[in-house]
């Protein structure tokens, strides 16, 4: 027996815990047992004897492997089985334009918008690509941009996904990434017949700093998109509302930022709001007070939000064999984080693809670069190396690939802490 490559020890309040990257298990020991545990992981022929339950179920947790144990080939399969995923997911982005345009935001807004004709060809291509693949459903995903500026082709398009879904015995779901200002009454109860189930709304921070970097006029865009989430909860009841909280260190004030989210959300339906506080991509992390954005976890489930920090450990969307991605001049391509007039594909008249240029990555993944650091990462479960589109880059240049993050132990660290610490306030698994 040996110890697994991907155990990570690290302090949890006053005790610490101890994670593995494969399983995603974890335990929490006390400070002065921790090198015991340790040492029994390290060693585990040497304590069979004496620890034997404990060893065993620490090699069905995943934390003690066989000596033939190869953990990298456990890993490549469990990238594999998220990248073949029998859910065809297509994200459109039925607009380029915006009515509030935030500073971080990664696009040029332009005035453009999916004309009828694109229409027509994104609806033979659903029913091409749903009949041509051995699927089990179907994720419509609409983003921009601000889609709801285009909701008739939002309409349109889901209605006859949802109906060619039903009539193929195919799983049908949808979801939306939006600002939430031009939510109503009116198109949620449409957005209710059409199935929507998820919803992804941001806000950034206080109402004061949300209604510096999203700015209507006349009016709070921030009261207007709280408002419409309460409006989804009562016409929507199952749909699932991610606010998304992009936060810098200049708008990192817990407190301030709770009290707001209070006044605007009535206490009996925090519970169905899920706050994902997510770092802007221009922030250094290093400079991010951690223990600024634990005050702002506790006061979140204090105020009964559900509530999580970072992406998870998946793999990028972008990753996945069937996903694709739909721009507003009706162009396609793998990656949605890219300008239209560079996109790869287009759609025929029939629905089908036709690649200009086949984007390499659905070839060469992490796995591929046996020299790369990503492959000797203790991360590498959690992370699964950088995104498609910057390792197409590393590739393109004939360079390893190369890990993202400046500090991958203070990131990972704290990804992993929260994700243990959301789990841990519900169980007792201190040792």
């Amino acid at each position: 027996m040996k110890t697994s490559k991907y155990n990570i020890c690290f302090p949890y309040e006053d005790d610490y815990i101890i994670f593995n990257g494969v399983t995603k298990r974890f335990f929490r020991v006390s400070s002065h047992n921790k090198d015991k545990f340790l040492q029994i992981l390290s060693s585990p022929d040497d304590s069979q004897e004496t620890y034997a339950p404990f060893v065993t179920r620490m090699m069905e947790e995943g934390f003690i492997v066989n000596d033939d144990t190869n953990e990298l080939d456990i890993i490549r399969k469990q990238y594999q089985q998220m990248r073949s995923s029998k859910i065809y997911q297509l994200m459109i982005l039925p607009t380029y334009q915006c009515n509030v345009r935030c500073w971080y935001c990664t696009q040029h807004h332009r005035n453009v918008m999916l004309s009828k004709e694109d229409i027509k060809k994104i609806k033979k291509h659903i029913e091409w690509y749903l009949s041509q693949h051995e699927l089990e459903g179907f994720h419509l995903s609409w983003f921009g941009g601000e889609p709801m500026l285009n909701f008739q082709c939002v309409e349109e398009i889901t209605n006859y996904a949802k109906e060619y879904c039903e009539k193929h015995d195919l799983s049908f779901s949808v979801s939306i990434t939006t600002n939430g200002t031009l939510l109503s009454k009116e198109y949620l109860e449409k957005m209710s017949d059409l199935g929507f189930s998820f919803f992804q709304i941001t806000i950034d921070g206080t109402q004061e700093y949300h209604d510096s970097v999203k700015k209507l006029k006349d009016k709070s865009a921030y009261e207007t998109t709280l408002r419409n989430i309460c409006l989804i909860t009562e016409i929507l009841p199952q749909a699932e509302i991610c606010l998304r909280y992009n936060y810098t260190n200049d708008n990192l004030k817990p407190d301030a930022i709770i009290e707001d989210l209070n006044h605007q959300i009535p206490e009996n339906i925090r519970g169905k709001i899920h706050l994902s506080l997510m770092k802007v991509w221009q922030q250094n992390e290093r400079e991010v007070n951690s223990q600024v954005i634990e005050r702002l976890v506790k006061l979140s489930r204090e105020s009964g939000y559900k509530v999580s920090v970072g992406s998870g450990f998946s793999i990028c969307y972008v990753d996945k064999y069937n996903f694709n991605c739909v721009f507003p001049n009706g162009r396609i391509d793998k990656c949605d984080n890219g300008e239209m007039d560079v996109s790869k594909g287009s759609i025929s008249p029939e629905g089908n693809i036709i690649w200009e240029q086949e984007p390499p990555f659905l070839h060469y993944d992490v796995f591929s670069d046996t020299d790369s650091v990503c492959t000797s990462c203790r991360y590498l479960p959690v992370c699964y190396g950088p995104c498609p589109k910057e390792r197409n880059k590393m590739f393109a240049n004939g360079q390893h690939i190369s890990c993202r993050y400046v500090d991958p132990d203070l990131h990972w660290q704290q990804e992993i802490y929260h994700y243990c610490d959301q789990i841990n306030k519900n169980n007792n698994l201190k040792h």
